[in-house]
């Protein structure tokens, strides 16, 4: 069972030590993501001029599994009753699809969902 990778962890890599030293040793064995995720990362990436993002990007999708989002998956995030946002509410879902129970990220909204475990680098 792989542990989910928020985008505020990728995003964090230039600015939070911690962050890029969780980042740089990355285990396709142990770690996931999925391709909401990295379009959250290429926009925030982009908003803050990182030119390396296509790069950084590709080398991630390389690095671990990249978790497509099906229509299932939105709908059920679109029946979740928490109060988080969409984009948070659709990558629990995608967890939840992928028989993951922990989450790697900085955003203590995820706290709010009992049935997952968040966890910071």
């Amino acid at each position: 069972m792989t542990k989910f990778i928020d985008a505020n962890i990728f995003i964090e890599r230039w600015t939070n030590l911690k962050a890029k030293e969780f980042l740089d040793k990355l285990d396709r064995e142990l770690h996931s993501t999925s391709v909401l995720v990295l379009a959250e990362v290429a926009h925030k990436l982009k908003q803050k001029n990182i030119k390396s993002s296509f790069e950084y990007l590709r080398n991630i999708m390389g690095a671990i599994k990249v978790h497509d989002i099906t229509q299932e998956e939105l709908f059920n995030a679109l029946k979740q009753q928490l109060d988080i946002n969409i984009n948070d509410k659709i990558h629990i879902a995608t967890m939840k699809s992928h028989q993951c129970n922990t989450i790697i990220s900085y955003d203590t909204d995820f706290d709010k969902d009992k049935t997952i475990k968040r966890e910071e680098p």
